[in-house]
């Protein structure tokens, strides 16, 4: 039984040191953001133009014109709630105290 224990190697713990942040291997937060906007900027572009052509008159199907508004319509409203989420912890943070 106590080979068996034995066996059993320790965990690794020579990359694991307190008190070291290492910044992220990706894109930072400000180009995460910039790069969501650009893509609701687009979405919103897409269904402006898409309720144009349809009232317009041009040979748009209304299904697709209602999907790409709908899109559009989420992706601002998640932007929102990200937004405020953002704002909020800023305000809890600032009232903290040291």
């Amino acid at each position: 039984m106590t080979g068996m224990i034995g066996a059993i190697a320790p965990t690794d713990t020579s990359a694991v040191q307190p008190g070291r942040v290492d910044a992220p291997a990706g894109a930072g937060f400000a180009q995460l953001v910039e790069r969501e906007l650009a893509d609701l900027d687009r979405s919103t572009a897409a269904a402006e133009k898409a309720m144009t052509d349809l009232a317009a008159g041009k040979p748009v199907e209304l299904h697709e014109v209602m999907i790409t508004m709908e899109k559009a319509r989420l992706g601002v409203q998640t932007f929102l709630q990200v937004r405020n989420r953002l704002v909020e912890s800023y305000q809890d943070l600032m009232r903290m105290q040291m």
